[in-house]
């Protein structure tokens, strides 16, 4: 049976599984260790992209293997060439509790370091490991899914394994993805207390049409709290516990609190679960702000227009630095009385963009990326690598978009030691003050809302 052939037949089925794991597993998903103290698991995802799964499994449509289980973890970086298996978990039925099996175990297909180039040597890395859809006899789908160094398992041993629950997708194909665009943020942490710009940027996004906002939340000030509540309780935001286990230090053996870990589980959240056509990657002292239109509606059907072949899959955006250390606009926010923005405070901007890669960020097509890295796609479908060319073949072009049109501009102290920004040269850019007066007005309304003794 053809893969295509094999995901219609077992579609009713992962429709089924759907409707209870993606309500459930949004209050399940936290980092959760194993039996090895060297390795962590958050979420797991299924992947039915058939590009994707003969990829990793040439003979799949041989084996009737027409879609792989993506768990999200965190391993040692030597752990890729390590033999994993895979346990799988299935809900009993009441009318056969008795009779059915509840643990299965397969062979893993493989261990994927995440981001490898851009891990700088840490000890640890966030990672996939890919388990092989497994049916019960009878053809229950598994519910929850687990990952070990040992196989053969005793059922007392199994019971124990740290089991998180898989999230069933109904969005095929790119032309499931019926929602616009979500935003991936990397974590909040070390107390995270900047509620006025949180508000900001969330703000300035909308406006521009993202719809949905992934967090990550590993510490952040009541303040920020109540902010990520407010957005929560509107549909706006998906709040995420990310409390990773001690062994793991920030820049000291893995990347900046997990967060390419973070940026996958997102990418899968929001492209395979939430239906998104387009997933943003920014940080919350980054604003992409088009140039040329007036929105990401506008922007993308200019640089991403519709056609029978996808031709690009990302869309790169150069990063502009606009140091805070630089005196404020002096032309007066409207009205007076609003919240001191950054986008409207700070016009100075150094002259020189980063070229591609440097402190980029990007918009990418959710269901063409394999593996997203924090300046760059790292993997796409079929291809192990984007080369830095825009012709590497549909579906798997990435677009490196004219400063004319957008930047990523980035707001934040010096970045070396602050002597040598002082001697940058710098221009003034008041692209983001078209935006400005309405942003204003949506910051102090929010604050109002939820902070009315706020003094920001």
């Amino acid at each position: 049976m053809l893969l295509h052939d094999a995901r219609r037949a077992n579609m009713k089925k992962v429709q089924s599984m759907a409707e209870v794991s993606n309500t459930l597993s949004k209050l399940h998903d936290t980092w959760r260790t194993s039996e090895n103290a060297n390795t962590a698991i958050f979420s797991a995802y299924l992947d039915p992209r058939p590009e994707v799964v003969l990829e990793e499994v040439p003979n799949a449509s041989s084996k009737n293997l027409w879609a792989l289980i993506r768990i999200i973890a965190i391993l040692d970086v030597d752990s890729e060439d390590t033999p994993m298996t895979c346990y799988y978990k299935f809900a009993k039925e009441p009318q056969f509790a008795k009779s059915q099996k509840v643990y299965m175990e397969s062979p893993a297909v493989g261990v994927r370091i995440v981001a490898k180039t851009e891990n700088f040597g840490m000890q640890y890395s966030a990672a996939f490991v890919l388990c092989r859809l497994v049916t019960a006899d009878d053809g229950r789908l598994p519910s929850q899914i687990a990952f070990s160094t040992r196989s053969g398992q005793t059922y007392e041993d199994v019971g124990k394994q740290s089991f998180v629950d898989v999230h069933y997708t109904t969005r095929i194909d790119s032309g499931d993805q019926d929602r616009f665009m979500a935003a991936c943020v990397p974590s909040l942490h070390h107390d995270y207390d900047k509620y006025a710009n949180l508000i900001e940027f969330v703000e300035f996004y909308r406006m521009m049409g993202v719809e949905h906002f992934t967090f990550y939340n590993t510490s952040v000030t009541e303040e920020v709290s109540r902010v990520l509540a407010h957005y929560e309780s509107e549909g706006l935001a998906t709040v995420l516990h990310w409390q990773l286990p001690a062994r793991y230090l920030y820049e000291r053996n893995l990347r900046y609190n997990g967060i390419f870990a973070a940026m996958n589980d997102c990418l899968y959240r929001s492209t395979m679960v939430g239906g998104y056509k387009y997933v943003i990657n920014t940080d919350l002292d980054e604003f992409i702000v088009p140039r040329k239109h007036l929105n990401f509606h506008d922007m993308m059907d200019f640089l991403d227009p519709p056609t029978e072949e996808i031709v690009y899959s990302s869309f790169m955006l150069r990063n502009m630095f606009f140091y805070l250390m630089h005196e404020d606009s002096p032309v007066p926010q409207n009205p007076p009385d609003i919240p001191k923005l950054s986008l409207h405070t700070k016009t100075t901007r150094l002259a020189r963009i980063n070229p591609a890669y440097d402190r980029s960020k990007y918009i990418a097509r959710g269901q063409e990326i394999v593996e997203m890295g924090n300046h760059r796609v790292w993997q796409t479908k079929k291809y192990s690598l984007i080369l830095r060319s825009t012709s590497s073949g549909p579906g798997y072009g990435e677009k490196m978009v004219d400063p004319e049109i957008a930047g990523s501009q980035h707001y934040r102290y010096c970045e070396v030691n602050e002597l040598v920004c002082w001697l940058r040269d710098t221009v003034i850019d008041n692209t983001a003050h078209r935006y400005t007066s309405e942003l204003g007005a949506r910051v102090s309304a929010v604050l109002k809302k939820i902070l009315p003794n706020s003094t920001a």
